[in-house]
């Protein structure tokens, strides 16, 4: 059986190391003059591939991804890689290889690519794809490839640089299928404030909330950077794609707070009355958001708290639980990780990711109207997507 995968990424080179046997030949087709590009970017260039909490609630559809991850768990593509020759380690839940190097994971996937004689054809773009009577007639730039079974296996919009610039989803629509809206996710969101260049740099540990109007629209707790352009931090990265302009995001400033957060702040509201607001402050907050609150609440940072009433005090206190940011848009698919949006999932079998449109045609990996929060999630969907087809296109000849 002749097949051919569209994209050497994460998806496409798991799926071309487990389809490949002596029946079957498999030919990666990469538009990039080399193979994993967008791989090495992963995870800050550490290559964050899995979490130890693992869950299909952390996709934006749990039922369709719920028995990849139950076939290929994070258990399973650690251990996995473990038979690959790569070991693992973690921090908090994040899964990395022991080297913390991305180019550790490509180097492993690519020396097993070579080792079962894998066909890597770079610099190779697709033009349309063609049904035949019993086959798939691939177009592209490095001539035609006629095959038995095509795997789309390419990226979203996010990181052109790295060749998902989402050019490639109009084959697919010329197929037939349809291609929901796409959209940046796990990006930076911009911020209207004129605080921001002081503040870039700040990092807070807490829960970020984003309203529209009164109502909450997503809530999320983690490490909170602020930036010269707004605020980023997974929490942030994982809010992004609901957020739209005109929204607000509600911060702490204050890192860990507690429920007793307000009986803290008014113990020691009594106890220091001697202490400048600016003395106050400094044993709670970095000092950055000192001068951000000054400024907001118009208070001199020498004023002593025993001449502060408890009117200024709730205002001070609101800024320091409940901070409002205006948005204003977010970074955009440049510097997004992953894509909201792609092949409609309706028009998919989740068992193995088969066209319901066109015969002979499958679909894995960020192609997919799949994502994940940050954290290792959706890479792993690359990985068990790519695994699961390859594992079953292995077995039709066998």
């Amino acid at each position: 059986m002749n097949i051919i995968i569209i994209g050497a990424g994460p998806a496409g080179m798991a799926c071309a190391i487990e389809a490949k046997n002596e029946n079957n030949n498999v030919i990666l087709l990469e538009k990039n003059n080399r193979i994993g590009k967008k791989l090495l970017a992963t995870g800050n260039g550490r290559c964050n591939y899995t979490n130890i909490n693992l869950s299909e609630n952390n996709y934006n559809h749990p039922e369709f991804v719920k028995d990849t991850l139950k076939e290929f768990s994070n258990k399973d593509l650690i251990n996995y890689f473990k038979l690959f020759g790569l070991e693992s380690t973690t921090d908090g839940n994040k899964v990395y290889p022991v080297t913390l190097k991305a180019n550790t994971v490509l180097s492993v996937l690519m020396y097993w690519l070579e080792r079962k004689n894998i066909e890597i054809i770079t610099d190779t773009v697709v033009k349309s794809l063609e049904k035949t009577k019993n086959c798939l007639k691939v177009i592209t730039n490095n001539g035609d490839f006629v095959a038995d079974k095509v795997v789309v296996a390419f990226g979203g919009n996010s990181m052109p640089s790295s060749g998902s610039d989402g050019s490639s989803f109009k084959i697919l629509r010329d197929l037939g299928h349809n291609i929901t809206e796409l959209k940046p996710a796990l990006t930076q969101i911009k911020l209207e404030s004129k605080f921001l260049k002081h503040l870039s740099g700040v990092k807070v540990i807490g829960k970020a909330k984003l309203f529209r109007k009164d109502d909450i629209i997503d809530e999320r707790y983690g490490e909170i950077l602020f930036t010269n352009y707004g605020i980023s931090g997974p929490p942030i990265l994982d809010m992004s794609v609901n957020c739209e302009k005109g929204d607000f995001i509600e911060v702490p400033i204050i890192n860990n707070i507690s429920d007793n957060i307000l009986d803290t702040l008014y113990t020691r509201y009594y106890m220091f009355k001697d202490f400048s607001l600016e003395n106050f402050l400094m044993g709670i907050v970095d000092k950055k958001f000192i001068h951000y609150i000054v400024d907001m609440t118009g208070i001199d940072k020498s004023r002593s708290m025993e001449s502060i009433d408890t009117r200024e005090f709730q205002i001070i206190n609101k800024l320091l639980i409940k901070s409002r940011f205006k948005v204003i848009g977010n970074t955009g698919f440049k510097n997004s990780q992953v894509t909201r949006g792609g092949v409609s999932i309706k028009e998919i079998n989740s068992y193995d990711f088969s066209s319901k449109i066109v015969q002979n045609l499958h679909i894995i990996g960020e192609a997919l109207d799949i994502d994940g929060d940050c954290g290792g999630y959706n890479l792993h969907f690359a990985f068990a997507s790519g695994y699961r087809l390859g594992k079953l296109l292995n077995n039709i000849n066998n």
